[in-house]
């Protein structure tokens, strides 16, 4: 989630057919001299209105990337295939997990290929779903695999040490979705329910989604609460269910860091801070309006998914869900939200159908506006450092490739 992260495909005895959400964009030129801020029944609020770098100054991105890893051709081991994260470890390796080959795959701080852990399978150390990755004390790696619903902790030399799954930890009809580790090795954790469970109703739909701590062997330690979930358009036909993501539909972010987490719901720009209770703590807003649904958004965005659709079928099914899924009047106030090493939130513009330049505005660690950072074009990222962001970037052949780019702070 993150993160910055894709809505899982959702499974029922039904037919069930998702659609990738696309993203749109904002900016803010505007000075400030800092947020407003006010406590509200011991919730400090912040209403940014402006950033606080003057000028052209701030934070940037270097112009080319210092690492590259990825091959179109040649040794297999720099071919990637549907990379779904990646870390960088202490002494400047970098991890990737290549989640087409289901391996956590290792590089040194030159991008030359050092090993590989984990495999295709069911068995310890393996996997049959790998999608996220993180770093815990002495540079330990904990994945999670969504299929088995397992998380799997190795060293920093990619030994397997042990794992857990959660199958049981939320409940039957709810799918968990591992959100990232606090500071004390406990997990944040949230619970999507699934569509094939209970009642089978049509139309949009937005079902909460149940966040929960567990400890480091995967017992439930407490109930964070319910929060709003992704927006979905459903269609009921006889025996048959299918389902999307609602087109400039809402949907949840959520982050981890320290001993606290954040969320958002997309719906108006405003960012809450959580505390391992699940106390709020802090609000963060920006002054910056939703942008609005046009006819040539509506346009571009099914002209995309019709030429990305892999045959008639597929364009048959979105023909279907866009001639029927009401269409917002505003699209969500932002897209994604990465926390980095220091504490500082990166949260990504909405960007219109057709907008491939990414922009990001950054709040340092107590909720204040700093400024605008963009990233390359086709550009994932995964992880932000004190100096550097680390991602995956898709080049025009459709190649994969790890990239690091240096982040210069002015």
């Amino acid at each position: 989630m993150v993160s910055a992260r894709q809505t899982r495909l959702l499974a029922c005895h039904v037919l069930l057919t998702y659609l990738p959400s696309l993203a749109g964009c904002g900016g803010e030129d505007a000075r400030s001299s800092g947020p407003l801020v006010r406590d509200s029944a011991g919730v400090r609020i912040l209403e940014n209105k402006g950033p606080r770098w003057p000028g052209a100054t701030g934070w940037r991105l270097s112009q080319a990337a210092v690492l590259d890893i990825g091959v179109l051709e040649g040794d297999a081991n720099y071919q990637l295939y549907r990379v779904t994260d990646a870390r960088r470890l202490s002494d400047g390796r970098v991890v990737a997990a290549n989640s087409g080959t289901n391996e956590l795959r290792f590089y040194d701080a030159a991008g030359r290929y050092l090993s590989t852990a984990g495999r295709e399978g069911g068995g310890p150390g393996e996997f049959q779903g790998l999608f996220d990755l993180w770093t815990l004390a002495e540079d330990s790696l904990l994945t999670y695999d969504f299929r088995n619903h397992r998380v799997s902790l190795f060293n920093a030399d990619g030994e397997f040490v042990r794992s857990f799954d959660l199958h049981t930890l939320i409940g039957a009809g709810v799918s968990p979705d591992v959100v990232g580790p606090f500071a004390d090795g406990s997990l944040l954790v949230a619970g999507r329910q699934s569509f094939g469970s209970g009642e089978i109703r049509g139309g949009l739909r937005r079902e909460p989604n149940l966040y929960l701590r567990c400890d480091p062997e995967g017992a439930r330690v407490d109930s964070l609460g319910r929060f709003p979930g992704d927006e979905w358009y459903v269609i009921t036909e006889e025996n048959r269910m299918m389902a999307s993501t609602r087109a400039f539909g809402r949907r949840p972010v959520a982050a981890v860091h320290g001993d606290a987490f954040y969320f958002g719901h997309t719906d108006s720009y405003e960012l809450a801070q959580y505390d391992q209770s699940g106390r709020l703590v802090r609000l963060i807003r920006k002054a910056q309006p939703n942008l609005p649904v046009t006819a040539e958004d509506t346009e571009r965005l099914i002209e995309d998914e019709m030429t990305d659709a892999e045959d008639e079928s597929q364009r048959t099914f979105i023909r279907q869900m866009y001639a029927e899924m009401p269409f917002p009047q505003t699209m969500p106030a932002y897209r994604s939200l990465v926390v980095d090493a220091d504490g500082n939130l990166w949260v990504e513009d909405y960007r219109r159908p057709g907008d491939k330049q990414p922009r990001w505005t950054v709040f340092n660690s107590g909720g204040e506006m700093l400024g605008l950072v963009e990233t390359p074009p086709r550009f994932t990222v995964f992880e932000i450092g004190s100096d550097f962001v680390l991602g995956l970037w898709i080049d025009d052949l459709d190649v994969e490739h790890v990239q690091l780019y240096a982040l210069f702070k002015d």
